[in-house]
């Protein structure tokens, strides 16, 4: 028998725990490129985590993730000032058929740093555009 005090966690404690995952990095490369194809389904900026919901075709093997920048700030057709972001995605050769759906978390804070360090000041809105789809962007206000 189990104490109370270890019991199993409910399914509401387990999808906290769930929520809980990983924050991958930015890169900032040259010339980023997308590798496998994935499609985002939402994206949401929270302090300085953007939070994305992809799509991609799999579910045999571990396929490995990240975002990535060149390093260059650019303007929109607005003149709002922009960071045009790849989401990466390494499938691993799974060619298997099922929609494998995965919420990933990135850290912005190198973004925040770099444009303060190019003389733009502590603060801004950066529009971020997710590999070259403008209608697939999020705001970033620090």
């Amino acid at each position: 028998m189990t104490p109370p005090e270890q019991k199993a966690p409910s399914p509401a404690e387990a999808a906290e725990v769930k929520e809980a995952e990983e924050v991958l990095p930015l890169e900032v490369t040259e010339t980023p490129a997308p590798r496998d194809p994935i499609a985002i389904e939402s994206q949401s900026v929270q302090g300085n985590i953007l939070k994305l919901g992809v799509r991609h075709g799999g579910g045999c093997k571990v396929h490995r993730y990240g975002l990535a920048w060149d390093g260059r700030f650019t303007k929109t057709a607005k003149g709002e000032p922009r960071a045009e972001l790849t989401v990466l995605h390494d499938s691993n050769s799974d060619r298997c058929k099922a929609l494998v759906y995965k919420d990933l978390s990135f850290d912005l804070s190198l973004l925040k740093q770099e444009w303060s360090e190019k003389g733009h000041g502590d603060r801004g809105t950066l529009h971020l555009d997710f590999n070259g789809m403008p209608e697939q962007s999020a705001q970033f206000k620090f």
